[in-house]
C-alpha cells in the first residue's frame, strides 16, 4: 500500500531516448522481502517505470511488485542501478488514469512534520551548534570596551611636535 504522503514537483526534462514523460514524485512504502524491511522512496514516474531509491540490496535484472493506485499490483524490472537509485521499468505501461491518481493523491506541498520529527532529524546528522547569542554579545562588548581603552591610552600619549 502506498503511503498518503508524497510531494509533485513539475515535469522532468527527458533528455534521454526515454519517450515517456516524467513527473518527480517523492513518496515512500515500506518493502518486505525475506531478509529485511528497507524503505523505498519514488523519486520519478511515468507510465512505463519509475525511478526509485533505496537502501535494499536491488540487483539489475531483479522482478518486482509494487501497489499503485487504479493498477492494482504491477510488476517491474530492475533495468540499471547508480548508487543507491535504481531505474525500473513495468512489464506493461500503466494507464494515464493510475498515473493521475498517484499525481492527485499527493500534496501540492512538502509534507509538515511535527516537532517530534524535527528532533529525530536533528539527532540523526553530526551536530552543529552555531555560536551562542550570548557568546557573541560577550565578544563584542569585549572588543568595544578594549578599543575604547585603546583610545582613551592614545590621549595620555606626549605630543612631540
Amino acid at each position: 500500500m502506498l503511503p498518503k504522503v508524497a510531494q509533485i514537483s513539475s515535469p522532468a526534462v527527458s533528455v534521454d531516448r526515454r519517450s515517456a514523460e516524467r513527473r518527480v514524485i517523492t513518496f515512500g512504502f515500506d518493502a518486505y522481502d525475506a531478509q529485511s524491511n528497507s524503505r523505498i522512496v519514488i523519486l520519478n514516474l511515468s507510465r512505463t517505470g519509475m525511478l526509485l531509491q533505496t537502501s535494499a540490496d536491488l540487483q539489475v535484472g531483479e522482478k518486482f511488485q509494487i501497489e499503485i493506485p487504479e493498477a492494482g499490483l504491477v510488476e517491474a524490472k530492475i533495468m540499471r542501478r547508480n548508487g543507491d537509485q535504481f531505474g525500473a521499468m513495468f512489464d506493461s505501461p500503466i494507464t494515464q488514469a493510475a498515473l493521475s491518481a498517484v499525481l492527485l493523491a499527493s500534496p501540492a506541498g512538502p509534507p509538515s512534520l511535527d516537532q517530534e520529527q524535527i528532533e529525530s532529524a536533528r539527532r540523526s546528522y553530526p551536530s552543529y551548534d552555531p555560536v551562542p547569542e550570548w557568546l557573541i554579545w560577550s565578544v563584542l562588548a569585549f572588543t568595544a570596551l578594549v578599543t575604547v581603552l585603546f583610545v582613551y591610552a592614545l590621549s595620555f600619549l606626549p605630543i612631540v611636535g
